[in-house]
């Protein structure tokens, strides 16, 4: 590598901009580290992590062509996180062969978006297109444990989910939790469902605004006791009117009537600190719950968060990410901004994951995320 004594004026103004952008990395890790209770503002840079990643390799091989040793700025910036980019992009084998020691447990994870239920038809006649796609996919899966999210349940009938999976599924033994109804006929929450049988049943109830909860199962695995987590942490919960703000973000027109881009971008903010503070506490209080478990530990949800963030750091100290046993960039929520990773199932160090996959279905506004866990050391005490 050549060296150079002086840089230009434009080479002084991309230094600039190279140091901003390793800035902005370096807050990203640091907003990990720091919870949104005490500090919000710690937690926004989370969001750009995969923008502000590409910028920096950017800048690395700009700084490589202009035979500069400035390229050395942001490599170390990027290979210092490099446990962030380890859970933004998994490079593992997706068609390993599953080990015939152990038990090998097919686990699923998916936000149904209450099965598409309010998607009425011309005379206001329920739908049931999604939910039957959502049925065949379940059980063609032939899935061992399936923790779904935004459940519902419908005391009529008229609608039929839980009155109806156990007959379909493999995994026929339920476990449901519910914090609101509408009209005491709908009722919205959690359903896990699991082919083990359910020995025990609890609930971690969160302080929240969106009806958010955690279930807790624990299912009986050849004697052995597992206990299996389904969260569903705090949503944004963006209105209608929010997300076509978003998409008029491309609307040279929209962003320059400055009421209209104020009142939008202050809507959404107040809608992001508040998701991220009551995370922070109920993240804290699914840890805490955790550390106290006796048993082998798996957990599947929605976190409503990336990997770069708070919630998703407080989880991953105590289990592992089953992500990295695919080969993927795991977009799981179906948006126009890409990269968004929000759903997850993590487990102790009892199991070994084989074969991660996020599904293409667009049955809700969510993907499915699926993994198979090997059951390879039922004597391990964490």
């Amino acid at each position: 590598m050549r060296r150079k004594n002086k840089l230009s004026w434009p080479g002084k103004i991309l230094l600039f901009f190279n140091v901003l952008a390793i800035a902005g990395l370096m807050l990203v890790y640091a907003g990990t580290r720091i919870s949104p209770q005490f500090f919000w503002p710690a937690a926004l840079p989370g969001l750009f992590y995969p923008f502000l990643l590409l910028i920096n390799i950017g800048f690395v091989l700009l700084w490589i062509i202009r035979q500069r040793l400035y390229f050395f700025l942001s490599l170390i910036a990027i290979l210092a996180g490099y446990n962030h980019i380890n859970s933004f992009m998994s490079y593992s084998d997706t068609e390993r062969q599953l080990p015939s020691e152990g038990i090998n447990i097919h686990v699923l994870s998916y936000n149904v978006r209450v099965f598409d239920l309010y998607n009425y038809g011309p005379q206001w006649e329920l739908n049931y297109t999604n939910r039957n796609n959502i049925f065949r996919y379940l059980e063609s899966g032939d899935f061992d444990i399936i923790c779904l999210q935004e459940f519902v349940h419908n005391k009529s009938g008229a609608f039929k989910t839980l009155d109806t999976l156990p007959h379909l599924l493999n995994a026929r033994y339920a476990h449901t939790g519910f914090t609101r109804s509408s009209r005491n006929i709908n009722f919205f929450g959690l359903a896990t469902f699991s082919a083990f049988p359910i020995a025990n049943k609890g609930m971690i109830t969160f302080p929240t605004r969106g009806g958010n909860l955690c279930i807790y199962t624990d299912i009986i695995i050849e004697n052995d006791t597992v206990r299996v987590y389904n969260v569903h942490f705090e949503s944004i919960g963006l209105s209608p009117e929010d997300y076509l703000f978003v998409e008029n973000m491309t609307n040279v027109e929209q962003i320059s009537d400055r009421d209209y881009f104020r009142q939008g971008s202050m809507r959404i903010l107040n809608g992001l600190v508040n998701a991220y503070r009551q995370r922070a506490i109920q993240v804290e209080m699914v840890a805490e719950h955790i550390t106290q478990c006796p048993y082998p530990v798996i957990l599947a949800g929605d976190f409503n968060d990336t990997p770069h963030s708070y919630a998703y750091r407080k989880i991953n100290q105590l289990l592992n990410d089953s992500f990295k046993s695919g080969r993927t960039t795991g977009q799981t929520y179906i948006w126009d901004l890409p990269g968004f990773r929000i759903d997850y199932i993590m487990h102790s160090k009892h199991f070994k994951p084989y074969n991660f996959k996020t599904g293409s279905q667009k049955y809700s506004d969510h993907f499915p995320v699926s993994v198979w866990l090997n059951y390879i050391d039922k004597s391990f005490i964490r």
